[in-house]
């Protein structure tokens, strides 16, 4: 049976970068075809290429055998190709069937909403994606957004349905019930492509896999045929060898960021204190406070009550530039809505804190030269891959972006203090290493990390101590005494003992 789609020979350039250098995979109807690489390894750029919104410089595609033209997501529309991309597209302010009708002409002037409704539903329910018609998508979680993008692909009658890094921004549970829909699409006779860069999402899900490294297949075949050993090597080019972390007792060091009695929105009396040399770890559930805490640290947030004092000095009322300039890192939790400025450059975003500053600024006037000249460093030293320092941060794989706030927080001076908040979400193992690393060296020179994640295998690897926040109170764990279990009783609310942090 011929593949439903084929890409071959495909090839594009962004400046003097090979984004895509020869590419060619095939894709088959009833199969789940995953596509694994490192952040910018060119998977979401063919996979926008085959959806129509980026031109390829050179290749060809065919559908069921026949040479087609895609020339825009109509066209892939058209062909029946949906896609769903890693960050969503929907109109907040209407409701779910308004954004899944958007331009949808099949039904002609007139529209029976309460027959559409119904047929959503319907459509829903089949896939395990149950959710609500008339609910208005910016009230709706970020999972619950997922499947509403994934019904306006299936609306369509979608023959293949991309998914672009689905997993990144969803909770386990939110996940399992994704990989549900993924396996009734399957068993629909549907292609899906799995863009991912976690292992075990792609052996779990996924019949076929294509590895790409910098633009370039590296492996084409099955996706279970490999251990995760051996797919990571495949894809990095090198052996991920495991943290090990060397713990001792911190206490006998200077303190170095505290806060005492905080309480802000879902916050409730938290205090906690973290010496040089250390990396406390913050586990729970999200949305327990972890947001809070650390807006209230790096002064994006007042406190009604309660103080923060960084090296000895109180800094509860300053504000973020001025503990920014008195040692303080954020590496924040969303980095495309707090952290980059979309529509300015890796130069602008890399200085963003301190253009008004020398060097880059003199007598009142930024030197561009300087900035540029900087911007280069760190992108040599950071390892950022771009089409250069003037290029849009937009354009860069989410990994790439993250590096760019590493090198602007940590890069540019020696922090005192860091407050990273799921600093590795999103990110390919080569990219979570990196991450992993700036946090360690910012440990060995002796400053202060507090690491809140969602990722627990994350904080054991790199945590000195851990704390568990639930609903909005701080309870210091046992560990490295105790493990996982004890922590995930305290992450529930199971138990409520235990001395602040």
């Amino acid at each position: 049976m011929p593949p439903l789609v084929r890409m071959e020979q495909i090839s594009k350039r962004f400046g003097n970068v090979a984004a895509l250098s020869d590419v060619s995979i095939s894709l088959r109807g009833g199969r789940v075809h995953g596509l694994l690489g490192e952040n910018g390894a060119g998977k979401s750029t063919l996979m926008n290429v085959l959806y129509g919104l980026i031109q390829p410089e050179r290749g060809s595609i065919s559908i069921d055998d026949k040479t087609v033209s895609i020339r825009s997501p109509l066209d892939a529309v058209r062909h029946g190709i949906g896609m769903v991309h890693q960050h969503f597209m929907l109109a907040g302010a209407m409701t779910v069937l308004d954004n899944v009708l958007i331009g949808d002409r099949r039904f002609g002037a007139i529209l029976r909403r309460r027959e559409a409704a119904e047929r959503l539903v319907a459509l829903a329910e089949s896939m395990a994606l149950q959710i609500d018609p008339a609910a208005r998508c910016e009230d709706l979680s970020v999972g619950q957004q997922q499947r509403v993008e994934i019904l306006k692909a299936l609306w369509r009658d979608v023959r293949l349905l991309i998914l672009d890094e689905p997993t990144t921004v969803l909770t386990p549970s939110e996940a399992e019930q994704l990989f549900v829909a993924v396996n009734r699409l399957k068993a629909s006779g549907r292609s899906i492509v799995f863009i991912s860069h976690r292992l075990g999402e792609i052996r779990q899900v996924c019949d076929d896999l294509t590895v790409l490294r910098r633009g370039t297949v590296v492996y084409d075949g099955d996706a279970q045929s490999l251990s995760n050993a051996e797919l990571s090597q495949i894809m990095v080019g090198r052996e991920i060898a495991p943290l090990r972390l060397q713990r001792d007792d911190p206490s006998s060091r200077p303190l170095v960021l505290e806060a005492t009695g905080l309480t802000a929105g879902k916050l409730r009396d938290v205090s906690l204190q973290i010496h040089g040399g250390e990396i406390l770890g913050i586990a729970g559930v999200d949305g327990n406070g972890q947001q809070e805490l650390a807006e209230v640290l790096v002064g994006l947030r007042s406190a009604a009550s309660g103080t923060v004092r960084l090296a000895g000095q109180d800094i509860t009322h300053r504000s973020a530039s001025e503990r920014f300039a008195m040692g303080m890192a954020h590496i924040p939790n969303d980095r495309k809505a707090e952290g980059l400025v979309g529509t300015m450059s890796v130069a602008e975003n890399l200085v963003l804190k301190q253009y008004n500053a020398a060097p880059f600024s003199r007598g009142g006037f930024l030197s561009l030269r300087q900035m540029r000249t900087t911007a280069q460093q760190m992108v040599e030293r950071f390892d950022i891959r771009t089409y250069g320092v003037d290029a849009s941060v937009a354009t860069l794989s989410g990994g790439n972006a993250q590096k760019v706030i590493l090198a602007r927080e940590l890069g540019l001076r020696e922090p005192r203090a860091v407050v990273a908040i799921n600093p590795s979400r999103g990110l390919d193992l080569a990219a979570t290493e990196f991450v992993h690393q700036q946090l360690l060296n910012i440990r060995k020179q002796g400053g202060a990390v507090l690491l809140i994640s969602s990722e627990l295998d994350e904080l054991f690897a790199l945590s000195d101590r851990i704390a568990v926040l639930f609903a909005g109170r701080l309870t210091l764990s046992d560990f490295p005494v105790g493990g996982i279990k004890s922590i995930g009783q305290l992450m529930t609310g199971a138990v409520q003992s235990g001395s602040p942090a």
